[in-house]
C-alpha cells in the first residue's frame, strides 16, 4: 500500500505512552494475584472463591466494558477513552482501602476495575491506523503485546513489595493507584499534544461511518479475526491456569515439583511470551510479506504440538521442563499482534476502534471459557491430561481458521 502521509516523530512518544498505559492496566489487573492469600482469611471465603472474586470478575467485566469502549474510541478518540479508563484505576484503588472488607465488596470493587480496562485494552487498532505506517502497524501491535507481559510481571512484583512494606493488602491494593495516576500524566500530554497526520482514506471506501461498518460486517475475515483470537485467548489462559498447578501438584496427578520448582521453570515461558511477540511482526512482515496465514498455522500447529507433549513430561524430564512450555508460549504469542495488526491495516480508520473493541472482549470471553474449560476437566477428571487435550485441540482449531483470514475484498 503506498501511503502519501508524512508520520511525525512525534509517533514514537505515542508509543511510548501506549507501552505505559498498557502495563499499568495490566499491574491493576493482576494486582490481587499475589495477595489471594491473604484476601481469602480476611474476607473468609475459599481461595478459590477468592481468585473468582478478583480474577473472573475482572474478566467478566472486561468483556461488556470493551465493547462499549470501541464504540466510544470511534466518537471521541482514544486519548479520552484512556482517561477514562485510567481516572477509573486510579479512584477504584483508593476506594479498595475503605471497602474490601467483605467478599461482596472486594468484587463490587473489581467489577469496577474491569469496567475501567475497557478503555485501556481497546485502543490499539486505532492507535495503529491514526499514527502508524501501513508496514509498522504489526510492529506497534506486537510492542502492545509484550507491554502486557511486562506489567503482569511488574504486578506480581509490586503489590507483595507494598504489602510488605505495608503490612496491610488493602493499602497495597490502594498503591496500585499510583502507577495509573503516573501514567494518566502521559495521557494528557498526548491528548493536548500534536495531533494524527491528516490523510486520505487508505482503503479506498468513501462512504459513511455507518457505510463502512456495514462493509466491514460483511467480511468474513473481521469473523475470522474475532474467532481466532477467542480461540488463542482461551489457550492462554487455559495454559497459565493448568501449566502451574501440574508442574507443582504431588504425584500422579502432577509433577510434584512443588511452587518454588513450578514458578522457576515455567517464568521462562513468560520470557518467552514477550520475546515471541517481538519477533512476531519480523517473521510475518519481512519472511511472509506482510501475509499472516501460513506464519499462523505453523505456530498454532506447532503450539498445539507441544502442549500436548508436556502430557508426558516426568519431574526427571530434565531442560525438557523448561523448553517445551516456552516454545508453546513463544509460538502463541505470534496470535494477538498479527490479528490486530490485520485490523489495523485492512479496515477503514474510523471503525477500527469499535472492531477493536468487539476483538479485546472476544479475547476476554475466550479467557473465561479457558479458565473455566481446564478448571471443569480436572474437577471431573482429577488429571491434567484431559485439559492439555483440550488446549491442543484449541489452539490447532486457530490454525485452521487463519485459513479465512483474507484481507476483504470489498473495503480494497
Amino acid at each position: 500500500m503506498n501511503e502519501e502521509v508524512i508520520y511525525p516523530k512525534y509517533r514514537w512518544f505515542v508509543l511510548f505512552v501506549l507501552i505505559v498505559v498498557t502495563a499499568v492496566g495490566c499491574m491493576t489487573m493482576i494486582a490481587p494475584a499475589p495477595l489471594v492469600a491473604e484476601i481469602s482469611k480476611s474476607v473468609g471465603v475459599s481461595l478459590g472463591e477468592t481468585t473468582a472474586l478478583t480474577m473472573m470478575s475482572v474478566m467478566l467485566a472486561t468483556f461488556f466494558s470493551a465493547v462499549l469502549s470501541g464504540f466510544l474510541i470511534d466518537k471521541i478518540g482514544f486519548t479520552r477513552n484512556w482517561i477514562i479508563g485510567l481516572s477509573i484505576q486510579i479512584i477504584v484503588p483508593i476506594l479498595m482501602y475503605f471497602y474490601t472488607y467483605t467478599a461482596n465488596e472486594v468484587l463490587l470493587m473489581r467489577i469496577l476495575q474491569g469496567i475501567g480496562m475497557g478503555p485501556i485494552n481497546t485502543v490499539i487498532a486505532t492507535v495503529c491506523a491514526q499514527w502508524f505506517k501501513y508496514e509498522e502497524r504489526t510492529y506497534v501491535a506486537a510492542v502492545q503485546g509484550f507491554s502486557v507481559w511486562l506489567g503482569i510481571s511488574l504486578g506480581l512484583i509490586y503489590t507483595p513489595t507494598m504489602f510488605e512494606a505495608t503490612g496491610s493488602w488493602h493499602t497495597a491494593l490502594a498503591f496500585s493507584g499510583l502507577p495509573a495516576f503516573i501514567a494518566l500524566i502521559f495521557v494528557l500530554i498526548v491528548h493536548y499534544g500534536p495531533k494524527p497526520p491528516a490523510k486520505p482514506d487508505s482503503i479506498g471506501v468513501k462512504t459513511t461511518e455507518t457505510g463502512n461498518f456495514k462493509l466491514v460486517l460483511l467480511s468474513p475475515a473481521i469473523f475470522m479475526a474475532f474467532l481466532l483470537l477467542f480461540l488463542d485467548q482461551f489457550y492462554m489462559q487455559a495454559f497459565n491456569d493448568m501449566a502451574p498447578g501440574f508442574y507443582a501438584a504431588d504425584q500422579p496427578v502432577g509433577l510434584g515439583l512443588g511452587p518454588m520448582g513450578a514458578g522457576s521453570r515455567l517464568m521462562w515461558a513468560g520470557y518467552a511470551s514477550m520475546i515471541g511477540g517481538l519477533v512476531c511482526p519480523i517473521v510475518v512482515e519481512k519472511i511472509f510479506k506482510g501475509k499472516p496465514r501460513v506464519p499462523l498455522f505453523i505456530v498454532c500447529t506447532l503450539s498445539a504440538v507441544l502442549v500436548y507433549v508436556l502430557r508426558f513430561l516426568t519431574p526427571d524430564s530434565g531442560s525438557l521442563l523448561i523448553t517445551l512450555p516456552a516454545a508453546a508460549l513463544f509460538c502463541s504469542a505470534f496470535v494477538n499482534p498479527t490479528v490486530f495488526g490485520f485490523i489495523a491495516k485492512h479496515y477503514p480508520e474510523n471503525v477500527v476502534g469499535r472492531l477493536g473493541g468487539f476483538a479485546t472482549s472476544m479475547g476476554a470471553l475466550g479467557s473465561m471459557a479457558g479458565l473455566a474449560a481446564g478448571s471443569t476437566a480436572l474437577h471431573i477428571t482429577g488429571f491434567y491430561d484431559t485439559s492439555m487435550t483440550i488446549l491442543a485441540t484449541v489452539v490447532f482449531l486457530g490454525g485452521l481458521t487463519v485459513r479465512f483470514l483474507k484481507p476483504p475484498k470489498t473495503l480494497q
